[in-house]
């Protein structure tokens, strides 16, 4: 059974997962533990400082549990009604997401994926078919802050919001009621804690309206290694390139029967074209400086399998996964990488 209070883990916190612990605590309607992994100390002792116009500065955001890993959260004994991944969407990494969520899920558990990318869901289905899995799409400004005084913190800038929906596990009209009543108790308190949360019954085509966002942007500003305001004044030739990379993963989108409407590539060209001075940066090219792993199969990964599946030619879109995950190859390879004083 789950509890009157929703108990909720944030798996991940940095910027993103950072702020929606922040969220979930400021509502005062659900008890909220954290895995924070690199921050540990910092959290458990002095709690998490949020910097944020929307939701106002807060020194010390205290939670209800603070656990190195997940399986030192299972071994506290809570019931998790909601276990929100905000970690990388790297669905190619050992041990996988559900070999690290494994024990935390029980029967009334949701798990909320707060991530980039498409192609999430399917193996947490395959692994916890009785368990429903609330995607969302995270269009929030955020990032960790360095610790202050010993206390950890995130920024939470320009907009934030959620685009969110259940990935049904199954057509029966009452298990699809049972997880959509499980949904609405999450944005209840979200909203509660200021959040603006869009809710969807159709969350895949949203999420490959995002992949198409990050296909372009993610993936340019990795290969050029600058924001994208250099990359739109270095040629004639680099909008057209970005509306060519939107096209193909739209029309991936539309051969999987997913509802893209006309204009969406104009429309997402404008939002990152609007933005003054050097532009955007994005994660992966965060990754790749400080040499992470990267999001590669999720944002271009699946798009570029499931095109080769449909028959939908992506040659640009195949360009540059092959570039990214080179790059992806060096960096977890470093032995393999030029030095910068010689060439072996």
């Amino acid at each position: 059974m789950s509890s009157p209070r929703p108990n909720a883990l944030i798996f991940g916190l940095g910027g993103i997962g950072g702020i929606y612990a922040a969220i979930l605590a400021l509502s005062g309607k659900c008890d909220v533990h954290v895995v924070a992994r690199s921050n540990y100390a910092a959290v458990k002792e002095r709690g998490l400082r949020l910097v944020s116009g929307k939701f106002g500065n807060h020194d010390s955001i205290k939670f209800a549990g603070v656990f190195r890993d997940c399986a030192e959260a299972a071994a506290s004994g809570k019931t998790f009604d909601y276990v929100l991944c905000a970690n990388k969407a790297l669905l190619d990494a050992k041990p996988s997401l559900s070999d690290q969520l494994s024990p935390l899920i029980s029967a009334p558990t949701s798990i909320v994926l707060l991530q980039n990318g498409v192609g999430g869901e399917a193996p947490l289905h395959a692994s916890f078919p009785q368990n429903t899995i609330i995607s969302a799409v995270v269009w929030t400004g955020g990032k960790v802050l360095p610790e202050q005084d010993g206390v950890a913190g995130v920024e939470q800038f320009n907009r934030e919001g959620l685009t969110i929906g259940v990935d049904y596990r199954s057509d029966e009209p009452s298990e699809r009621a049972e997880e959509d009543a499980k949904l609405e108790r999450l944005v209840e308190v979200l909203k509660a804690g200021g959040g603006d949360c869009t809710v969807t019954k159709d969350i895949q085509s949203e999420r490959w309206i995002k992949v198409i966002w990050n296909c372009c942007w993610n993936a340019l500003t990795t290969v050029t290694r600058g924001r994208t305001g250099p990359l739109f004044d270095s040629s004639p030739y680099a909008l057209p390139l970005c509306h060519t990379v939107m096209d193909e993963v739209t029309a991936v989108a539309r051969a999987k029967g997913l509802s893209i409407p006309e204009g969406t590539t104009e429309k997402l060209i404008k939002q990152c074209t609007d933005v003054a001075g050097l532009g955007l940066p994005s994660s992966m090219m965060v990754d790749c400086f400080a040499g992470r792993p990267m999001e590669v199969e999720s944002i271009l990964g699946t798009p570029v399998r499931e095109g080769d599946r449909l028959g939908v030619k992506v040659p640009t879109l195949l360009t540059l996964y092959t570039i990214v995950k080179a790059l992806d190859y060096g960096n977890s390879h470093p032995d393999t990488q030029i030095d910068g004083q010689r060439i072996n």
